[in-house]
C-alpha cells in the first residue's frame, strides 16, 4: 500500500507521469496485459491498474510480496546491466519481462510487463507454481480459471511490441528531447512543449489503438492484407498503397494488396529483393520517406498516375526478419508526407507484423487441425475426433433432454472384394461409399471412418424412427453406386446398426455396443439391411 500512495503521489506532483499513466493503461488493455513503470533503481513510478488475480493474492502475504520484489528487482537489474529486454520465470512460474527506457542519467526507466504462463504448459506451470503457497483447495480452482495466458511465441514478440510504442512516448517526455523545441518556442515554457509533444504522441496513440482494435479479431490472410493495407492508408492520409510479402524460398516480393491501383498491373507485378525501392527495403530492412522523388530519387520520374511525388515505404518486421514492405503515396491533402507520418506507419508496422504471424500461424494451426481430425483417405472424420464429438453431443442431450442416433456401417464383403482386386480397388470403394454417406446425409450430422472397412455417423435432434429413414437412404444410395475394378464395375452394399441414446445406452461405449450389434444381426440376416436395435 506504502508504494501505491508514493506512485500515486510521485503522479500527482508529475504531469509528465500522468501523461504517461493515460498511455500505459491504453496499452495494457490493448495487449491485455499488466504493465508499470519503474525507476532504474527498482522503485515504482507508475503502478498497473490491472494486477493478475494470483499476483494480487500472493502480495497479500509478505513472504509473497517480498518473492514480488525480489523478481521485479532482479529483471530491473538484467534490463540496466545488459541494455536489453529480459525475461524471466517467476516464483509462481509466471512470466514477467523487463523493457529497457535508458534515455540517460536523469530519465531512464524500466517497463515491466506480463504476470502470464503460456499456452499450453499453463495448467502445468500453474500447478508446480502455486503448490508452496498454501492456498486452499477452493482458492486454487478460482486462481485458476482466472490466469492469463498468451501463445509462447508472444512472450518475445510483445516486448518488443511495447518497446517500439512506449520508447517515442517516453522520449517525449525526456526534457533533452524538448529542449530544441522549447527554444524555438520562446514564449511557451519548456513544461508546456512537453505536455503538447506528449499530448500529440497520446492522441496518435489512439489512433493507433482504434488501427490494431480492428485487426485483432482477424485471422484470415487475405482480410488481414486488405485490412492492414486500408488501416495503413487511413493513418497518414494516403490516396494509394500497396502490401508487398516476400516469399522466402523465391525470393520475391508480390503485391497482396493495392489501393488505387491498376489491379492488372499489380497482380502480376513482382519484385526480387534488392531491386527497386520495396526490394531495397525488403533487402536493407530501413524504412523511406521521400518528399520528391524526382529530386531525391534522380533516377525515378514520378509517372502520371500519381498526384504528387512524395511516398513512404516501411518494412514488415518480425525478429528482424523482412517479411513485406507497405507503400503509400498521394497525401489527400496534397502535402509531403511528415516525419510523424513515418513513426505512425512504424508504430503500426510493429503490430501488423504481429498480426500477419499470427494469421500464419492460424492458418497452419487449422490446417493441422483438419489434418489431426480427419482420415487421408476419404476425407472423413477420423474414430478419435467422433468420439470426441460423440462426447460432446452426449453432454448436450443431457442438459437438454433431447435424443441423438448413431449409425455403425461396416461395407460387405470387402476382404473379399479387396483380395480379388487389390488394395487401389479397395480404396476407391472406401471413397465411393464415404461421398454417397456424405451426401446423403444434413450437414449437422457427423461422418466418420472409424476403422478399416467400417463408418460410423451421429444425427443429432434424431430418433430411431427418423434415422432409419436415413439409414435406408444411404443403404439405398451405396447399393445403387458402381465403382469400376478389373476389367468392369462393382456393386457395392453395406450393413447399418441404429441406436439411441438415451434410450438404449447409459453411456458412449454401451451405445456403439449396442450399435455395433445391431450392424452385426443385420450381417447374419443376410446383409445389405438396416437394423435397428431393440430393448
Amino acid at each position: 500500500m506504502d508504494s501505491f500512495i508514493k506512485t500515486v503521489t510521485a503522479q500527482a506532483e508529475s504531469p509528465e507521469l500522468a501523461l504517461w499513466s493515460e498511455f500505459q493503461d491504453e496499452l495494457s488493455k490493448l495487449l491485455d496485459i499488466p504493465i508499470s513503470l519503474y525507476d532504474i533503481n527498482g522503485g515504482l513510478l507508475v503502478a498497473s491498474r490491472a494486477q493478475a488475480c494470483l499476483c494480487d493474492t500472493v502480495k497479500g502475504r509478505s513472504e509473497g510480496r517480498d518473492l514480488c520484489n525480489q523478481a521485479i528487482s532482479k529483471v530491473i537489474a538484467q534490463v540496466v546491466e545488459k541494455g536489453k529486454i529480459y525475461i524471466h520465470k517467476c516464483h509462481t512460474n509466471q512470466y514477467i519481462f523487463a523493457v529497457p527506457a535508458l534515455l540517460g542519467d536523469k530519465r531512464s526507466f524500466v517497463i515491466v510487463g506480463g504476470q502470464v504462463y503460456l499456452s499450453g504448459s499453463e495448467e502445468k506451470d500453474f500447478s508446480e507454481g502455486t503448490s508452496a503457497l498454501g492456498l486452499a483447495p477452493d482458492e486454487i480452482q478460482r486462481l485458476k480459471s482466472e490466469i492469463k495466458t498468451i501463445p509462447a511465441k508472444s512472450i518475445f514478440t510483445i516486448p518488443n511490441i511495447i518497446s517500439n510504442m512506449a520508447l517515442p512516448f517516453l522520449k517525449c517526455l525526456s526534457p533533452e528531447t524538448t529542449q530544441a523545441a522549447s527554444q524555438a518556442i520562446v514564449s511557451a515554457g519548456a513544461s508546456q512543449v512537453q505536455s503538447a509533444i506528449a499530448g500529440e504522441s497520446l492522441r496518435n496513440f489512439r489512433a493507433l489503438e482504434g488501427v490494431y482494435l480492428s485487426l485483432a479479431p482477424l485471422l484470415d490472410r487475405e482480410e488481414l492484407y486488405e485490412m492492414i493495407l486500408a488501416k495503413s492508408s487511413e493513418l497518414v492520409d494516403a490516396e494509394r498503397g500497396s502490401l508487398m510479402i516476400l516469399d522466402n524460398k523465391s525470393n520475391f516480393l508480390s503485391v497482396k494488396a493495392a489501393k488505387g491501383l491498376d489491379k492488372n498491373i499489380i497482380d502480376s507485378l513482382r519484385v526480387r529483393v534488392g531491386e527497386g525501392i520495396s526490394g531495397s527495403i525488403a533487402l536493407k530492412g530501413i524504412p523511406v520517406m521521400v518528399r520528391d522523388i524526382e529530386n531525391e530519387v534522380p533516377p525515378l520520374k514520378n509517372r502520371p498516375i500519381y498526384k504528387t511525388k512524395s511516398f513512404i515505404s516501411i518494412p514488415l518486421k518480425l525478429d528482424n526478419r523482412v517479411i513485406g514492405v507497405i507503400n503509400v503515396s498521394d497525401k489527400l491533402t496534397g502535402e509531403v508526407f511528415s516525419e510523424q507520418d513515418l513513426h505512425l506507419l512504424q508504430s503500426f508496422a510493429n503490430y501488423a507484423s504481429i498480426a500477419l504471424e499470427r494469421g500464419a500461424y492460424y492458418s497452419m494451426s487449422e490446417e493441422l487441425k483438419m489434418l489431426s481430425m480427419t482420415d487421408p483417405l476419404t476425407g472423413l472424420f477420423n474414430r478419435r475426433y467422433f468420439h470426441e464429438r460423440l462426447f460432446e453431443e452426449m453432454e448436450r442431450v443431457k442438459r437438454h433432454g433431447e435424443s441423438f442416433t448413431v449409425f455403425m456401417m461396416d461395407i460387405d464383403n470387402f476382404k473379399l472384394t479387396n483380395d480379388r482386386y487389390g488394395h487401389m480397388a479397395g480404396d476407391e470403394i472406401l471413397k465411393c461409399v464415404a461421398r454417397t454417406i456424405r451426401d446423403a446425409v444434413r450437414s449437422m450430422d457427423v461422418v466418420a471412418r472409424y476403422g478399416g472397412e467400417e463408418f460410423a455417423v451421429i444425427l443429432p435432434h434424431t430418433g430411431k424412427k427418423g434415422a432409419f429413414v436415413i439409414a435406408e437412404r444411404i443403404r439405398r444410395n451405396v447399393g445403387e453406386a458402381r465403382v469400376g475394378v478389373g476389367d468392369g464395375f462393382e456393386c457395392i452394399t453395406i450393413s447399418l446398426g441404429v441406436a439411441e441414446y438415451p434410450n438404449d445406452a447409459a453411456n458412449i461405449d454401451d451405445l456403439i455396443d449396442k450399435a455395433d450389434k445391431a450392424m452385426y444381426l443385420a450381417k447374419k440376416m443376410g446383409k445389405n439391411r438396416v437394423v435397428v436395435h431393440e430393448q
